[in-house]
C-alpha cells in the first residue's frame, strides 16, 4: 500500500522552474523507471533525528496533453515526517506554481497525520526495530525458497557420522548463523547509538569506549557522529556484553532482564541458549567447526528465538524511556 499524489500544472510553467523548487524542498535526484512522457525523478529522505521511515518518491513527467506534472507517493510504513513533507510538497507547488492537485484523500485535499510526532529516540528505536524484522525476514524467505537435491542432504541425522559431515543442508544451516548474529549485533549497535545520540545523560559510555584510530578519523571527518564512534567500539554479539554496554548507558537499563524470563516452558532462558548459538557462531567462523544438530527445525527455531529476544529488549526499552512500541513494519 502506499499514498499518491498527482500536481498538475498549466500550460506555459516552465520546467526549469519545477525543477528549481522541487530541488530547493530537499528532493534529490535519482534513476526512476522511464515511460512516456518521463521528465526526472527524485528522493527525499531526513535522516536528521531518525525522522524518515521510507521517506517520498517524486517524479516529473508530462500528461497526455503535454501538461507538466509532478507525482509523489511514500509507502505505508512513512513518518510522520514523511506525510508532512508530502503535504508541504503539495503546498509548494500550488502556491508557487498554480494548479491542482489530488491525493487518495481528494481533490485539492491534505493528508492529516494520525497523531503528534513521536521523540528522536522512539523513531530510531523504531529503525532498529524495523531492519532487523526486514533483516531477518531475508533469512527466512531463503530457508522457504533453498531447494537442496539428494538422499546426502538429510533432515536428520545420519546412520553415520562421516555422512553429515558431508551434509549440505548442515553446511548452508552454519552458514546462516553469521548473518543471524550479524542482524542480531546491528539491531543492539543501532539502538545503543540511538539511545547515546537522544538521551541527556549517557553514564559512563563515553568513559569506557575504546575508540580506534581509523573512526576517530571518520568522526573528524564527518563521516561518523560521536555516538556512532562510541557504538562501534563496543560488541553487541554476546548477551552478557549487550547488558553490560547498556548499563554503561543507564545504570537502570538491564537488558539481561527481559532476556531471563522465561520463554515457552524451557528450561533454558533467551539469554542462555542464544548466547550458546553466539559461541557456535564463533567456531564455525574461526574455526570451521559445524554444528551438527542444526538441521532446519533448529535452525526455524532459532530465528524464532532471535526475533523474541529482540521484540522483548526493543519492548522493555520503550516501557523505560515511555514511549510506544510501534510494529507497524
Amino acid at each position: 500500500m502506499s499514498y499518491c499524489s498527482e500536481s498538475i500544472f498549466d500550460q506555459g510553467v516552465p520546467l526549469a522552474h519545477v525543477k528549481s523548487l522541487v530541488e530547493a524542498l530537499g528532493y534529490q535526484k535519482c534513476e526512476g523507471i522511464n515511460f512516456d512522457g518521463h521528465v526526472a525523478s527524485y528522493f527525499w529522505y531526513c535522516s536528521q533525528e531518525y525522522k524518515s521511515y521510507t521517506g517520498v518518491e517524486l517524479t516529473l513527467y508530462r500528461d497526455e496533453v503535454g501538461r507538466l506534472a509532478v507525482g509523489t507517493r511514500s509507502r505505508s510504513g512513512r513518518s510522520y515526517w514523511d506525510l508532512k513533507q508530502q503535504n508541504k510538497t503539495l503546498k509548494f507547488l500550488r502556491d508557487y506554481l498554480g494548479g491542482t492537485f489530488e491525493t487518495d484523500a481528494g481533490a485539492n485535499r491534505y493528508w492529516h497525520p494520525e497523531g503528534p510526532p513521536p521523540t528522536p529516540m522512539a523513531s530510531g528505536c523504531f529503525h532498529a526495530r524495523w531492519r532487523f524484522h526486514n533483516a531477518i525476514g531475508r533469512a527466512r524467505i531463503y530457508l522457504q525458497t533453498r531447494r537442496l537435491e539428494g538422499n546426502i542432504a538429510a533432515e536428520g541425522r545420519a546412520p553415520f557420522p562421516w555422512m553429515d559431515e558431508m551434509n549440505p543442508r548442515l553446511l548452508s544451516n552454519n552458514m546462516l548463523l553469521p548473518y543471524l548474529v550479524a542482524i542480531w549485533e546491528s539491531f543492539f549497535r543501532d539502538l545503543f547509538i540511538c539511545i547515546c545520540t537522544c538521551s541527556e545523560d549517557r553514564g559512563n559510555a563515553i568513559s569506557n569506549a575504546r575508540i580506534s584510530k581509523e573512526i576517530l578519523e571518520r568522526v573528524v571527518s564527518g563521516e561518523l557522529n560521536i555516538s556512532e564512534a562510541v557504538g562501534l567500539s563496543f560488541s553487541f554479539q554476546r548477551p552478557n556484553l549487550i547488558a553490560k554496554n547498556f548499563k554503561s548507558l543507564d545504570l537502570h537499563l538491564d537488558l539481561a532482564t527481559p532476556l531471563r524470563r522465561p520463554y515457552r516452558g524451557r528450561a533454558s532462558t533467551l539469554f542462555d541458549s542464544l548466547g550458546e548459538l553466539v559461541e557456535r557462531r564463533h567456531s564455525f567462523v574461526h574455526a570451521g567447526r559445524i554444528s551438527d544438530s542444526l538441521f532446519d527445525a533448529e535452525v526455524n527455531r532459532a530465528l524464532d528465538d532471535f526475533e523474541e529476544a529482540v521484540d522483548r529488549c526493543y519492548t522493555y526499552v520503550a516501557e523505560h524511556y515511555g514511549f510506544e512500541a510501534l510494529r507497524d513494519f
